[in-house]
């Protein structure tokens, strides 16, 4: 009885400890919340655990309608395009200058394809992740835009830029999606012409690069898009 007294009490009191510091290196200032400034490895390591980990059991009890319509597919495409391209860089694009500035960086999206569900995909969509850019877009649209979403993130591992530039001008001509809403108008005043067209001739907003430079963060597409 006397030593489960001694254990607890080391342990209550090196939790304390554990505390105290903790609390002194927040109030001090001394952690570098920069985005400049990399996680430790193990920092990374249990944030990227913790993030998929999560996303799995959130999404266990989500089932997928059928996907890959082409109707479907266009309206992914579109509203890919208008709001997620920027972060993550479409077939034959690259990531905007903001994007490259976050840490972590917004992934590649055709990994996330190849290692997620559909449900798992749909799930992200829908809710985003705490601390990072990724928006939760259920706040702002329905399922079936969403789930439009996920199964052209789910062609994306075999699509080409023509295959995107070619979806992009088919959706916009049969009026599907909101690709022209807010998002290329925008870029047709800054730039003088789409997203589409910008990708095809080789610009970027990327000041001077162009297309076929990677832009790859080695932990930079972990914990923050699932």
């Amino acid at each position: 009885m006397q030593v489960f007294k001694i254990a607890l009490t080391t342990l209550v009191v090196g939790i304390l400890a554990l505390g105290a510091a903790a609390a002194g290196v927040v109030y001090s200032g001394a952690y570098n919340v920069a985005a400049t400034d990399k996680h430790w490895p193990i920092t990374y390591w249990v944030l990227n655990q913790a993030v998929h980990r999560s996303v799995e059991r959130q999404s266990a009890d989500i089932e997928a309608p059928e996907l890959g319509g082409k109707e479907q597919l266009l309206a992914g495409a579109a509203n890919f395009d208008a709001m997620c391209s920027d972060c993550h860089a479409p077939p034959g694009g690259q990531q905007s200058v903001a994007a490259r500035g976050m840490y972590p960086k917004p992934p590649e999206l055709t990994h996330a394809a190849e290692e997620k569900s559909p449900a798992e995909l749909f799930w992200v969509i829908k809710h985003g992740i705490k601390a990072s850019a990724m928006p939760a877009w259920g706040a702002s649209h329905s399922d079936e835009e969403m789930w439009a979403m996920t199964a052209f993130v789910e062609q994306l591992p075999g699509m080409s830029a023509t295959d995107y530039r070619q979806m992009l001008q088919t959706a916009k001509a049969q009026g599907i999606g909101h690709g022209d809403e807010g998002h290329h108008d925008e870029s047709d005043e800054s730039h003088g012409g789409d997203h589409a067209s910008d990708e095809a001739s080789g610009r970027s907003d990327s000041h001077g690069e162009t297309q076929g430079q990677p832009h790859s963060d080695p932990d930079g597409s972990a914990h923050a898009h699932g």
